[in-house]
């Protein structure tokens, strides 16, 4: 039977904690499960349903909002389809849908492509491909993204995961990050300026709890260690739980809270947590928007680490 998610890949490994395995589907490349033992990671759909509200899916080539779907290259205004139309704009890039290509595959690892084909649009031809590989204590997720354009390519990219950690109710975990800025936006969420985080209701440096917050905003100029990583932490009141890194390319976090995630029990509390090469809109305010030359090829990597 063909899912509305596509087809699902199951990887699997031996760990210390037990068996880490995880699904990934081929609609969207989205990572759809990540479970070690009895404790899931992934805040999961049902089996028939398409997948909601973004949930996995890699984002590209842009991430979150684009104004009213439009863009100016080479002094035309160049016009995408609108998929949140109460908002009038075009979210989350051109490949939600896709049904990538299996390029290779592990027992513990799987690498899915996907071609983004020159349009009218988007005038580039640029060939991604995400790779998802288990380790002992999580999983590395790995998109690359080559212009085989004459011309350079705009190009961003991000993840939409749903996250939980169910020894706990995700209401009750607590959310850990810090980034200096939020980025602020108007009553349809495009940017307009930035604030400070400290001393205000964004400030998650000392962790605050899921269900005392009601976020849907792109955080920036995040600490990065002397890794090159940042670090967006989901923990039970012990402390153990998630750490959810991102290297020096996602210069950007997405944090956003819905207690509606569409379950296959029912609605309840996910946290999607979404490393962003750019904020919202890049395509027109060109902030840390990359641009591919021709034949170049562009890596960054994000990943999910587990404390039992």
């Amino acid at each position: 039977m063909t899912l509305p998610s596509g087809r699902n890949f199951v990887l699997s490994r031996q760990t210390n904690e037990g068996t880490l395995s995880a699904v990934i589907t081929s609609i969207g490349a989205g990572l759809r499960s990540l479970k070690v033992g009895e404790v899931e990671m992934i805040q999961d759909y049902a089996t028939e349903a398409a997948t909601p509200l973004c949930a996995g899916v890699v984002m590209a080539p842009w991430t979150n909002r684009l104004d009213a779907g439009r863009w100016t290259y080479q002094d035309k205004v160049r016009e995408f389809k609108i998929n949140i139309p109460e908002q009038n704009n075009a979210n989350h890039g051109m490949l939600l849908e896709a049904d990538y290509e299996v390029l290779a595959q592990g027992e513990d690892s799987i690498t899915l492509g996907a071609k983004i084909a020159a349009t009218e649009f988007y005038p580039f031809e640029v060939q991604t491909s995400v790779t998802y590989e288990l380790c002992d204590n999580g999983i590395t997720v790995t998109h690359s993204a080559e212009n085989f354009s004459k011309d350079p390519a705009p190009y961003a990219v991000g993840s939409h995961p749903y996250f939980k950690f169910s020894v706990a109710n995700t209401d009750d975990l607590f959310l850990k990050l810090d980034a200096a800025t939020v980025t602020l936006v108007d009553d349809r969420q495009i940017p307009i300026g930035k604030l400070p985080t400290a001393n205000s209701k964004y400030d998650l440096r000392a962790g605050r709890r899921v269900a005392d917050l009601d976020l849907d905003e792109n955080f920036t100029d995040l600490k990065f260690d002397e890794a090159g990583k940042a670090h967006t932490y989901l923990l039970t009141a012990e402390g153990k739980g998630l750490d959810i890194w991102q290297d020096s390319h996602f210069k950007n976090v997405v944090l956003f809270t819905p207690d509606f995630f569409p379950s296959a029990d029912g609605p309840v509390w996910a946290v999607a947590i979404e490393p962003s090469t750019t904020a919202p809109n890049a395509f027109n305010t060109l902030e840390d928007l990359q641009w591919l030359n021709a034949g170049q090829v562009f890596t960054a990597r994000w990943g999910v680490v587990f404390t039992l």
